[in-house]
């Protein structure tokens, strides 16, 4: 890796009294300009396992190389990477002309570094957001010119990160919603959840969208990572659970709601999704029935 100058042109780092292990921890917000091609990042050469961020180029150009692909980082282009990553690395390209000035944010621990791996496993490591977006504009809100280090609680930190995935992803999630897969697995999963007390088959659902069971089963499982069979038992369980907990239906009458067919098999499934029987959920929320 070359030597390089690093140019901050503000910065601000959080610093929390006591960290929550379960919370994510934002670590520093950065503008910083490169202008030479010597500039070259190499993130295995950096500790694996702590730290990730979030990298968005506010002007000039820059590049991103994960494996053999390389991506130019153009304005409003933003690249999503874990420190110690063996295939990133990042660098002021040869033929830049104009200075490269990129936003970004660095996350601390176990739980940001997760959150960090669904955005790409949801949305790829390389996202576009408009340059007067929303996100570029939150980040630059903590710029502070008397000091560079903000005091934030666990849970003022945790919303830090969370305010900014959000506004990191509206685009390519709206985006997403707008696909015609997307639209059939939400009219499925409202056909489904409104349909709960009445008896149906997946194969008159898939008939409604006239599509075959196979495909909307296997589109259905990848756009939201559970079978339609597992979304179904799942919706009838919690309607139960509704049933027992906030009107104090008899078992037999939370049964047949759900659409089966028999209490005693209510009760089996119920078992094994809550871990007690229909009768002990519902006397927990009965302020009728002794403690």
């Amino acid at each position: 890796m070359y030597r390089y100058e690093k140019i901050r042109l503000w910065e601000v780092r959080f610093q929390e009294d006591r960290a929550l292990e379960s919370f994510p921890v934002p670590h520093e917000i950065v503008l910083e300009r490169q202008t030479s091609p010597r500039y070259y990042i190499a993130e295995r050469l950096r500790p694996a396992g702590e730290f990730s961020q979030i990298v968005c180029t506010v002007s000039g150009e820059g590049a991103f190389r994960y494996g053999d692909t390389v991506y130019p980082l153009l304005p409003g282009t933003v690249f999503l990477a874990a420190h110690g990553d063996p295939q990133v690395s990042y660098y002021y390209p040869g033929h830049g002309e104009k200075p490269w000035e990129f936003l970004w944010l660095s996350l601390r621990g176990k739980t940001a570094l997760q959150m960090l791996n669904d955005l790409i496993s949801a949305y790829g490591r390389i996202l576009h957001v408009p340059e007067d977006a929303g996100y570029v504009r939150y980040l630059q809100s903590f710029r502070n010119g008397r000091r560079s280090l903000r005091f934030v609680t666990p849970a003022e930190g945790a919303k830090i990160v969370l305010d900014a995935m959000t506004l990191l992803t509206v685009s390519p999630a709206r985006a997403a919603e707008d696909t015609p897969a997307s639209q059939m697995v939400r009219a499925a999963q409202t056909m489904i959840t409104e349909g709960l007390e009445q008896t149906f088959r997946l194969q008159e659902v898939a008939d409604r969208l006239h599509v075959s069971r196979e495909h909307l089963s296997r589109v259905f499982r990848e756009h939201t990572g559970v079978t339609l069979q597992d979304f179904v038992q799942e919706e009838r369980m919690q309607f139960a659970a509704r049933m027992l907990r906030d009107a104090f239906s008899p078992v037999n009458a939370a049964a047949e709601r759900a659409g089966y067919m028999d209490a005693a098999s209510f009760s089996r499934a119920f078992r094994r999704r809550f871990g007690c029987t229909p009768t002990q959920y519902r006397r927990r929320f009965d302020r009728k029935q002794p403690r």
